[in-house]
């Protein structure tokens, strides 16, 4: 009889930190957990939307004025109509850290650039040729 009581005794008082970090308790020193970290938190380089941006450089061959919408860690690039070159420009981006890498209307990465400011991108596409993308040109 001893030994069942030690038994039950032993059973209902061992570690109870897994049953509170499973619950949605507290961490009480499960180290295993730790390192978590808040994965919905965007972790990409601040671009500012706006529709007073411009392609310039080697890439474009002329300035090409778009408006770019920023939704977290993606970019939405429209062309202004009747203003510079679009065929085979990037339509979309995505950031990661500062680099942000651009694909065209047929999804292609061709180009890839690094957040200088919040409203400078600089970089270079396929084939070497070198492009600025910034607001107020």
């Amino acid at each position: 009889m001893r030994l069942v009581v030690f038994f039950l005794l032993a059973c209902f008082t061992g570690d109870t930190t897994a049953s509170a970090d499973t619950a949605g308790g507290t961490d009480t020193g499960n180290t295993a957990d730790s390192g978590d970290t808040n994965d919905t938190e965007p972790t990409c380089a601040t671009v500012e939307s706006g529709d007073n941006w411009a392609w310039g450089g080697e890439c474009p061959q002329m300035v090409t004025p778009c408006d770019i919408v920023v939704t977290e860690c993606a970019l939405a690039i429209d062309y202004d109509a009747d203003g510079g070159m679009t065929m085979g420009m990037p339509f979309s981006g995505t950031i990661e850290g500062d680099t942000v890498t651009f694909a065209n209307d047929n999804g292609v990465d061709d180009c890839v650039g690094t957040v200088i400011a919040a409203d400078e991108i600089e970089g270079s596409c396929k084939g070497g040729c070198t492009f600025t993308l910034e607001r107020g040109r």
